[in-house]
């Protein structure tokens, strides 16, 4: 028995054994070219590597044969160990957003970007919260997604105080004067193409500085947890297991 074991161990692939991420990833992109593969790292779990595609993980063997589609729970630490990994894959890069693309208000301390559209009623409510918010300091992209509202966005733009004539739109309805022609509001397209590199496909959406992304108006309350989230809260549960 132990010379047919010895024999079984002797026939697998020894690139198997050993293998690195790197490896693996050279494997998975040669049996599989057509498949975007990102990132592959090692696991807790001997043997198990994890695959990033985009924003969506996989575990696979070592040869790349075989691929395990769920979850990775720590018990004992009670934590979602792939909920961990899609959280930090899911955050954006929040330096390729430019000073220059931006307005900026308040003068608080912790800062929060809002892709908004001035056309879009949940963004003037949300406006109205971040108003109230003075420990804020908001840095707005303009991004007119709404029927009509690119107009409406370049006016905004291009008004002597621009900051202003937003903040007088959205909180009290005061249409700013038409831009002259003038005045260049490329900036438009080019927080159009931030967007859609970010996957933000609606108003408003809220950015952390750490990448965090939040979809949708929020209560004053709920902003300020959200962006000061518990660092020793536990964000998902593992599931019991029976004894």
């Amino acid at each position: 028995m132990r010379l047919i074991a010895f024999l079984a161990l002797s026939v697998l692939p020894l690139t198997v054994l050993g293998d690195t991420a790197a490896d693996v990833r050279a494997r998975l992109l040669e049996r599989y070219p057509s498949t975007p593969v990102d990132e592959v790292r090692p696991t807790a779990i001997a043997g198990l590597f994890e695959v990033a595609m985009g924003r969506k993980i996989v575990y696979v063997d070592a040869t790349g044969q075989y691929f395990l589609f769920g979850r990775i729970f720590d018990l004992p630490g009670n934590r979602d160990l792939t909920e961990d990994r899609l959280r930090d894959l899911s955050r954006l890069d929040v330096s390729l957003i430019q000073p220059d693309q931006t307005l900026e208000q308040g003068e608080g301390s912790q800062v929060v970007y809002v892709f908004s559209d001035p056309g879009c009623g949940h963004c003037k409510r949300l406006d109205q919260t971040l108003a109230g918010m003075p420990t804020l300091r908001v840095r707005t992209i303009l991004l007119p997604l709404q029927p009509g509202s690119s107009d409406l966005a370049r006016d905004i733009w291009c008004a002597p105080d621009r900051q202003r004539a937003w903040s007088t739109w959205m909180l009290k309805g005061a249409r700013p004067a038409p831009a002259p022609e003038s005045c260049q509001a490329d900036v438009l397209e080019r927080n159009l193409a931030l967007a859609k590199r970010f996957g933000i496909r609606a108003t408003p959406a809220l950015v952390s500085p750490d990448g965090r992304v939040s979809r949708g108006a929020l209560e004053a309350s709920a902003l300020s947890a959200w962006l000061n989230p518990d660092q020793t809260a536990v964000s998902t549960v593992a599931p019991e297991v029976s004894p």
